[in-house]
């Protein structure tokens, strides 16, 4: 299920690092929108939340549609608002065109099977107000705006963006920005002095790369190959975004990958999770799991206690055993399993991880 990155005939200077303020931002509209599965957040959500008056809460609801799962073009590429100050990047989003705004902004609602679909396109749009009307009358206040006046919609947001950075985003930036622009500095000396592999290294335990494959693979639960040769590569670092790894893939532009920093300790596996949900998914195989629960037992003492049969409980026992899910032990000819309640505890967990990443 993984999103493998293809980088056979990949050029040093198609794999760069950056990171900008209104990429972070994005990620701390995100948390502060989202805050429920951000639970490492939670003292940061609370501090800032504080901080923020009651109106521009408001209208952060109101336009948080670009900061969920799918975010807009403007918030998640970093090369999509070339300028690096804060100041420089509000003011280059104010002079964009009307309809490339409203293209940008809307993206979450204009993907159809992974593309953007045609906002000039009357059905397109008929699409994107009832996807807005699901969630909410302040969503769909201000996607009929972008549809309807995009020039006035981006008004609306460049001052909210304003009042935001006034708010709290400035003391946010001020402290993220210098371990963000070391991570880029290091990252960015490691690709020039050692190549791709090098620096690609050791972003996430969710990030494999294998470079005899030429490729990365990003551990997430979905599954497509991008072919990063002509188009480029570009790997932000986040502050804030620290349960996610975000990747986006528009046509024409880069693939862009957000990572957390610093790395999370350990990220589940989803094919292994996978393999565990899959397996106690049997109902026979939760009676074996009953069995040995409390105490380990052999095949042979399960079978006659439950009713089954001995090669039945054995081949339910073994794979739980290829799933991680039980452990042996030896008592003279016979092998006792018993249910590993650490591994059978953190599922949930790892689901969630998987799910979130």
């Amino acid at each position: 299920m993984p999103i493998a990155l293809d980088l056979s005939a990949v050029t040093g200077p198609e794999v760069r690092f950056t990171a900008t303020p209104m990429v972070e931002f994005g990620w701390a509209w995100h948390v502060l929108s989202d805050a429920g599965n951000h639970p490492d957040q939670a003292e940061w959500v609370a501090r800032t939340r504080a901080r923020i008056p009651a109106g521009l809460a408001r209208d952060m609801g109101e336009w948080s549609f670009a900061v969920r799962a799918v975010r807009a073009t403007l918030l998640a590429d970093p090369t999509a608002v070339p300028p690096r100050r804060w100041a420089d990047q509000l003011e280059w989003i104010r002079r964009m065109p009307p309809g490339d705004f409203a293209v940008s902004l809307l993206r979450p609602l204009l993907r159809q099977r992974g593309r953007s679909a045609n906002l000039a396109d009357a059905r397109v749009r008929n699409s994107v107000l009832r996807l807005a009307r699901a969630r909410g009358a302040g969503a769909r206040r201000a996607v009929g705006l972008v549809l309807d006046e995009p020039a006035s919609a981006r008004e609306a947001v460049t001052d909210l963006m304003a009042r935001c950075w006034d708010a709290f985003f400035e003391a946010d930036w001020a402290a993220a920005s210098p371990r963000l622009s070391d991570e880029v500095a290091a990252r960015t000396a490691l690709c020039g002095r050692n190549g791709w592999e090098r620096a690609l290294d050791g972003l996430s335990p969710a990030i494999s790369v294998r470079p005899g494959e030429r490729r990365v693979v990003i551990d997430k639960v979905q599954n497509k190959r991008l072919k990063i040769a002509g188009r480029g590569l570009v790997l932000t670092p986040t502050a804030v975004g620290s349960t996610h790894l975000y990747v986006t893939d528009e046509p024409g532009r880069p693939v862009v990958v957000h990572y957390p920093l610093p790395a999370p300790a350990r990220a589940a596996d989803s094919r292994a999770t996978l393999r565990r949900m899959l397996v106690l998914a049997h109902p026979a195989r939760l009676e074996v799991c009953r069995a040995i629960a409390v105490e380990p037992r052999s095949a042979r003492e399960i079978a006659r206690l439950w009713g089954f049969t001995e090669s039945s409980v054995t081949k339910h026992l073994s794979a739980l055993r290829s799933a991680g899910l039980v452990h042996t032990e030896r008592a003279g000819h016979y092998v006792r399993y018993a249910l590993d309640d650490g591994v059978v505890a953190a599922l949930g967990a790892d689901l969630l991880d998987v799910l979130r990443r």
